[in-house]
Order: C-alpha cells, then sequence, then structure tokens
C-alpha cells in the first residue's frame, strides 16, 4: 500500500517568514560583526543577491562558500534555510535553522518561528509544539504574532496527540469491477448491507462539459464486488447527477443535479419514487427546499422521513453548512433548518451521511480541529441534541483531504474515497474496519411481502416501528403496491412494537427484542398475510405485556393498545371479543381467572379510551388455546397472549 502523503506545503506562509528575516536583520547590520571571514561575508552578499533573484542554485553554492569559510556564521544558515523551503526541502530547511541557532543569531525569534513552521508543515507536531513554546517566552512578540503563535501551539498540540495515538485503519481497494482511473466517489448502501452506490466523474471528450457523472451500483462479498452496472434510473436524471441516496426500503432516491433549466441555484436537489418496478421522472424538490445557491449531498434517513444535506444558502454559519429537511404527514417536506453549533462551524461542513441507526451523524469539515484539509468526523443525537463532533483519528484522516464516509448496516465497515491511497487512478473506494469506538448501534433489517390471507394478492400496507418504551414511533414505511414487498431497517439495543396495517384488514403485531442484534447477516424475513374485516377472524395482540402472575398492564403496552383503539375509531362497525390466554403454569382454575382478568383490562383501556361498551366482551380461555408448545419458553411465550376476535361488522 502507497504511504499517505504527509506534506501539504503552505509556501505562502514561509514566504512572509523569509520576509520578516530580511525586515528584522538588515543586511547592513550583519555584514560589520567582528571577528567573521571576509571571504565568508563576500560569499554571503553575493547569496543574498541571487536569493532575491530567485537564483536558488546559485544562491546555495554561495552559502555552502560562505560556511565553509566560516562554519559559525549564523545568518549564512538561515538563508540557506529559506533557500531550502523556496525549492522544497523542508526538512534539510530543518537542519539548517538548527545550526543556525547553535550560534545566537541577532533576531533569534525569527528563526524559532521559521523552524516551528516549517515543522508544522512537516506534520512533525511534536517537536513544532516544542519550537512555539520556546517563541512564546520571547515578551516582544507582537500582540498579532503572538496570537498566531499560540493558535499553531493549540493546533500542533491536538494534532501530535492525534498522529501518536494512530487508530486501527486497513483499506482495502474494491478492485478494478469499481473502480477505474476515472474518479469513483462513495455515495450510499444498500439496507441489508450488499449493494454500493457511487458516482462516477469521467473526463470529457467535449470542449462544452468538461465532466460526465453518473450512478453506478456494484453487489459485494467480504472484499470483493461484482463488476459494477450503470444505473438507467430515474429517468430525467441525465448524466451530469451525482450524490445518490436512497430510502432503506429502495422506493425512494435523491441525488444532485446542477445547471439545469428548472434548477434554482447552481445545484439542487432532486428525487423520484419507485412504483412496483419502475421509477417515475425525477423532479426537483422546489423552491422552498432549494436554494439560489448550492444544495447538494443528500442523506435520508433510515425511517425516509428526514433528509440531510449541504448547502451554502442564507443562512449558513460558513462557506457551508449541514442542514435538513423533514417530510410531513402528507409527504410533503418543511423549509430545511441548519443543524447549528456544535456540527456547523465557522468554516465549511459537507457530504452528511446519517447512519441506518437514526442517531450517529458523519461528516467531513474543514472547521473542527484536525489534521488539515478536510477531516471525517461523528456526532451522536442524544437528550435531543448533537454532541460534539469527534475526529475519527489518524490514518483515516490525514493532511490531505478526506471527503466522505459510508458506514454499514452493521456499524462495523466504513467505506470512503480517497486519491492518497494506492488505486486505480483519481479518486477510489476502500473499504475498512471500523473500530469500536466510532461505531454507530447496529442494525438488522425485516424484510418478506405482505399479501390478502384469502385471496394471496400483494398488498401496499403501512409499516410502523415503535420504540414500546418511549412510545415513539422510529420507522414508517409501505409495502410496495404491486408485488406487496418491503424492507425495514430494525436498529438494535431497542425492544420494538411491529404494526403492520392496511385498510378492510385486521393489523399485524409483533414484537421485536433487538438488544442483542449483532449482525447483518442475521435479518429476519417475514411474509405477513392480512385477515380481511369478517366475522371470526382474529389477530394476536404480541405487545401487551402484564408482570408474571399479574393483571394490571404495563406502560410497554399503551402502544400497541392505542392501534387498537385508532383501528376501532376507524372501522366504527366492528364489535370485537378479547380474549385472553397463558400457558399451562398452575391450575387450569387459576389460568381461566388470569386471563379472564388480563382480558378485562384490555377492556377497560378500550373504554377508557372512548371505545363503547356495546362493541365490547371480553372472555379468560386460560391455557386450553395454545398456538404452541408448553415445553419451551419461547413456547409458552407464544402461548401467553391477548387476541382479538371480530364478533360483528353491523
Amino acid at each position: 500500500m502507497k504511504k499517505r502523503s504527509l506534506h501539504k506545503i503552505n509556501f505562502f506562509s514561509l514566504v512572509v517568514s523569509v520576509m520578516i528575516f530580511f525586515i528584522i536583520i538588515p543586511f547592513q547590520d550583519v555584514i560589520g560583526q567582528e571577528g567573521e571571514s571576509k571571504k565568508a561575508w563576500r560569499s554571503f552578499e553575493k547569496a543574498r543577491t541571487d536569493f532575491q533573484s530567485g537564483n536558488w542554485e546559485d544562491c546555495e553554492n554561495e552559502l555552502y562558500k560562505a560556511i565553509k569559510a566560516d562554519s559559525t556564521l549564523a545568518e549564512a544558515y538561515i538563508l540557506l534555510g529559506d533557500v531550502l523551503l523556496e525549492t522544497g526541502r523542508l526538512a534539510e530547511a530543518v537542519n539548517q535553522y538548527r545550526k543556525a541557532l547553535n550560534f545566537n543569531p541577532d533576531g533569534e525569534e525569527v528563526v524559532y518561528n521559521l523552524l516551528a513552521n516549517t515543522l508544522f508543515t512537516l506534520e512533525r507536531y511534536d517537536e513544532a509544539y516544542n519550537n512555539y513554546e520556546k517563541l512564546l517566552g520571547y515578551t516582544d512578540l507582537r500582540p498579532e504574532l503572538r496570537s498566531t503563535i499560540e493558535k499553531k501551539l493549540s493546533i500542533s498540540e491536538l494534532r501530535k496527540n492525534l498522529v501518536s495515538n494512530p487508530v486501527s485503519f486497513n483499506p482495502v481497494n474494491l478492485g478494478t469491477g469499481i473502480n477505474t482511473a476515472a474518479d469513483e466517489y462513495i455515495n450510499a448502501l444498500s439496507a441489508d448491507g450488499s449493494g454500493l452506490f457511487f458516482t462516477r466523474r469521467i473526463k470529457n471528450a467535449s470542449y462544452l462539459k468538461e465532466f460526465n457523472e453518473d450512478f453506478y451500483y456494484a453487489v459485494f462479498s467480504g472484499d470483493t464486488a461484482e463488476n459494477a452496472i450503470q444505473l438507467n434510473f430515474p429517468p430525467g436524471k441525465e448524466n451530469d447527477a451525482g450524490a445518490l441516496c436512497i430510502s432503506p426500503d429502495g422506493r425512494l432516491l435523491f441525488f444532485t443535479a446542477c445547471f439545469r433549466p428548472d434548477s434554482y441555484g447552481s445545484c439542487d436537489l432532486y428525487y423520484s419514487e419507485k412504483k412496483g418496478d419502475a421509477w417515475l421522472k425525477a423532479k426537483n424538490m422546489g423552491a422552498h427546499i432549494n436554494s439560489d445557491l448550492w444544495d447538494a449531498q443528500p442523506s435520508i434517513s433510515p425511517d425516509g422521513k428526514t433528509l440531510y444535506f449541504a448547502s451554502n444558502r442564507k443562512g449558513s454559519l460558513g462557506s457551508s453548512d449541514i442542514w435538513k429537511t423533514e417530510m410531513t404527514p402528507d409527504g410533503g417536506w418543511i423549509k430545511p433548518v441548519n443543524l447549528g453549533i456544535p456540527v456547523n462551524t465557522a468554516d465549511a461542513e459537507m457530504a452528511p451521511f446519517i447512519h441506518y441507526d437514526n442517531t450517529t451523524l458523519y461528516f467531513s469539515s474543514f472547521g473542527h480541529p484536525g489534521l488539515g484539509g478536510a477531516d471525517l468526523y461523528r456526532s451522536v443525537f442524544k437528550n435531543g441534541a448533537w454532541t460534539q463532533p469527534e475526529n475519527l483519528g489518524f490514518p483515516i484522516n490525514s493532511s490531505a483531504d478526506e471527503l466522505i464516509i459510508v458506514v454499514n448496516p452493521e456499524g462495523n465497515l466504513g467505506f470512503i474515497s480517497s486519491n492518497s491511497l494506492e488505486g486505480e487512478g483519481g479518486y477510489d473506494i476502500f473499504m475498512f474496519d471500523l473500530y469500536e469506538e466510532i461505531r454507530p448501534t447496529p442494525v438488522s433489517y425485516l424484510k418478506g411481502k405482505v399479501y390478502d390471507q384469502v385471496s394471496g394478492q400483494p398488498l401496499e400496507a403501512r409499516f410502523e416501528l415503535i420504540d414500546i418504551v418511549q412510545g415513539s414511533t422510529i420507522v414508517e414505511a409501505r409495502s410496495d403496491k404491486q408485488n406487496g414487498e418491503f424492507l425495514v431497517c430494525l436498529p438494535g439495543e431497542r425492544n420494538y412494537a411491529l404494526n403492520v396495517s392496511c385498510d378492510g384488514y385486521l393489523f399485524y403485531s409483533e414484537h421485536f427484542p433487538l438488544s442483542e442484534i449483532k449482525s447483518r447477516w442475521d435479518p429476519v424475513v417475514k411474509d405477513i398475510p392480512l385477515e380481511p374485516i369478517a366475522v371470526g377472524n382474529t389477530m394476536i395482540l404480541r405487545n401487551i405485556f402484564y408482570e408474571t402472575d399479574q393483571y394490571q398492564l404495563k406502560a410497554i403496552s399503551y402502544a400497541e393498545l392505542d392501534k387498537l383503539v385508532s383501528f376501532l375509531i376507524n372501522n366504527s362497525s366492528v364489535m370485537i371479543e378479547i380474549g385472553g390466554h397463558t400457558d399451562d403454569e398452575g391450575t387450569k382454575e387459576y389460568n381461566i381467572e388470569l386471563s379472564m382478568k388480563r382480558a378485562r383490562a384490555v377492556y377497560g383501556y378500550l373504554l377508557d379510551h372512548g371505545i363503547a361498551a356495546g362493541r365490547l366482551s371480553y372472555k379468560g380461555y386460560g391455557e386450553g388455546s395454545p398456538v404452541s408448545s408448553n415445553r419451551s419458553e419461547e413456547g409458552r411465550a407464544l402461548n401467553r397472549r391477548t387476541e382479538i376476535r371480530i364478533t360483528g361488522t353491523d
């Protein structure tokens, strides 16, 4: 693997330092020093003239003559260091400045500044830090110079700590199936983690346009990928679109396109929706989302309800900020809002990627303290606010520009585009193991089909994934109208209630204790039949909970009970029986009594929430109607249930 470049030379600052040297140490002040060799000073004088004329080679030769004639001539070492800076030999310049300091030159603080700045540029931050500290010991520094040095000291300390504590980084080139001599930029992954979306930027032979950009997709397994295919969807994207993102269910696509007839600014956000197997024509997201400036790099949340993007629109804190817009109940989008501090700074933030856990945001920034250029950062949404961004560390970040990272659903693999690692040319896509401290919450997924239990026909159903502890909806999605297929992300470390509903049908209830999810290779694959609303049909409420041997409802049951209330309100002619069921632990008489009390508790909840008593009845069945064996804990848990049966539809 090619070593990453650690040299990003700021010649302007170095030239300014050289100019300071010649202002502070005029030539006439040094030529008269006693005891110096006249031969050395003649060579030095000629070297200075050559330096001012830009004759670097002649200047360097004369300085070596001066040093040979007088090895204590500090000014010759300083000027030789300046020549070496001008010709890009920074490490050699460091050696010459250090030699000069051995002979106590006039304007010693200027030499320390030259030395510290050169070490800083070489990313030898520990040494730079020590020399900036020495500089601050000079009491007569100009206030503006002292302020600059204090800032450089702080940055040096941060960077030396990052470089001295490297993180694990093992980038793997994804190979010629994806990477070419053109630029490839990672955009997104499919929700099952097996497919990769990216933009390829190809130089255009036409004088009318310098580059063509288009979307590609590749399936990969392990560290190998199939040959990428160019995506022919959505219609209306043309071949000048980039920065693709796609919703986890694969049915909503967003991208960036620039300088189109319907654009509101230089670059705008566009979207397309998939219906069955076909994508609708791409549309501009509109003037309330796009501005008259730059709006780009979208990233959609796993619930499909929040779109993050980068923009330099009015209201930005820096040259570009990360913004978000949220979906309204009718499918529209609200006016974008700035994520604000601490995510955004007075410089540029861009390329947001919201992970499938819907709480971990990765992005690129020039403004947060880092290793120079753009670095990659991570912030987590906790207690209603974003945490202070965390630098992903060295060598993931370097003095080069790190522009984008995408993380797989499981949270253990990162994907970046880089032009400073060994690749096929330009920017290539690399995969690496994400070290533990910067991983998001692992995510699995549920996929399958929804269909009519009687006819077998596919259904367009609504999915709601509810955090049963907080009572909040985490994910909303719909199955495809034409084939009934669905995919829903299941973030780990929570307990969820899943409800699947469709007009004219009983809703489906499932319970997911996901605190142990660790791998995307353990998805939940489940086809879901929905029972039509008809007398005699039943549905099991799997998210109604009681304490052991008790009948008082736990608070985590309320989300499921509220779904039942909504169902009865929306189907006002339906009458139901609430059936309580137990396992076979205890006597039959005890179980019948317990199940009756539990059914009555649900009955009481419905009455309290406005459902007429005439539409409701309840009964305790005890252990008499098992749906599974009582020989295992899993089977007994299935038998302990609340069941709803339709008793009338008048």
